[in-house]
């Protein structure tokens, strides 16, 4: 099936926070946009994901659609104090008076992902964006002209132009023949999202543990997010991450670092080795093609350089 062709469109695909920033940032220019994504519109998006929007981001989306900005930066909250500990014990703390007070936007707000990419959707169907759901793609040809995409129900796809931002395990990467290089860390990690206990809250601030004593010696970061808490844990060398994300053993090490309160209120759990890799080539022979997000590079997530960067 065929059909689908505009000479001024651009298809951008994937339907991420770097996909819609892209059909945001195009529309905004006056840039006639589609976008595609291999996922159903009521697809699951498990977890909190990337928690952490930087006030870079919040800048481009204001400016890109007034007003989406300031709705991550109402959603979300800010954590005035960071705090690092060594062996239970304190060696840096500061506090930001204001932090997150005043006119504009603030320096970052922390939310979860999911409601990130929900006020993202509302921005791009109050757009007039159109998101083609079930629409995973199968095969990218481009020419000095223009692209022809295909996707998995044999519909096709031509525009001038394509940005590739469908995650790590990009199709468009795959089908420019561009490659991934790089390292990938040592050690592995589990990360637990832990449901905030309004009886009993804790203090709003972000704590390093480098050699939690509860955990033998593990580090440790805690980060709040609007309505919870990321936990994350470095696991030792050739350690099994499974055995820390088992759901018989997670709530009680959580115990350990939160509280016993906490033991209860885990709700997502995941484990990772982070990569840090760049595609060989971010465009393809043509510069027909541009990749974007992570399916042109993926970063350590320290600095909360994932989302934000794409």
């Amino acid at each position: 099936m065929s059909g689908n062709a505009d000479e001024d469109r651009v298809i951008v695909v994937g339907a991420g926070p770097t996909g819609m920033t892209t059909a945001l940032a195009l529309d905004a220019r006056g840039v006639p946009v589609t976008v595609l994504e291999a996922d159903p519109k009521d697809r699951d998006r498990p977890g909190s994901r990337a928690i952490y929007v930087h006030g870079s981001t919040l800048r481009t989306l204001e400016r890109n659609r007034p007003g989406l900005g300031e709705t991550l930066a109402d959603a979300g909250m800010v954590w005035p104090t960071r705090r690092t500990l060594f062996g239970g014990r304190e060696v840096f703390s500061r506090t930001y008076p204001g932090a997150g007070d005043g006119d504009g936007l603030p320096h970052f707000t922390s939310l979860p992902q999911v409601r990130t990419e929900e006020f993202m959707l509302d921005a791009c169907e109050d757009a007039g964006i159109a998101i083609h759901w079930d629409a995973a793609v199968e095969s990218v040809e481009s020419n000095p002209d223009g692209v022809t995409v295909e996707t998995e129900d044999g519909e096709e796809w031509s525009a001038p132009y394509v940005v590739g931002a469908d995650g790590a395990g990009s199709a468009v990467r795959k089908g420019i023949g561009a490659t991934f290089d790089g390292s990938r860390s040592e050690n592995s990690f589990v990360i637990v999202d832990v449901e905030e206990n309004p009886d009993d809250p804790r203090e709003i601030e972000r704590v390093f543990h480098y050699d939690h004593p509860a955990m033998d010696g593990r580090n440790v970061l805690l980060v709040p997010f609007q309505g919870g808490w990321r936990v994350d844990l470095q696991c030792l060398n050739d350690e099994n991450p499974e055995r820390f994300a088992d759901e018989d053993y997670v709530g009680e090490w959580v115990a350990d670092v939160l509280g016993d309160q906490y033991e209860d209120r885990v709700t997502w759990t995941s484990t990772y080795e982070f990569l840090q890799v760049t595609a060989d080539t971010f465009v393809d022979d043509h510069r027909r093609v541009l990749l974007a997000g992570e399916a042109a590079h993926l970063f350590a997530p320290f600095g909360a350089r994932g989302m934000n960067s794409g």
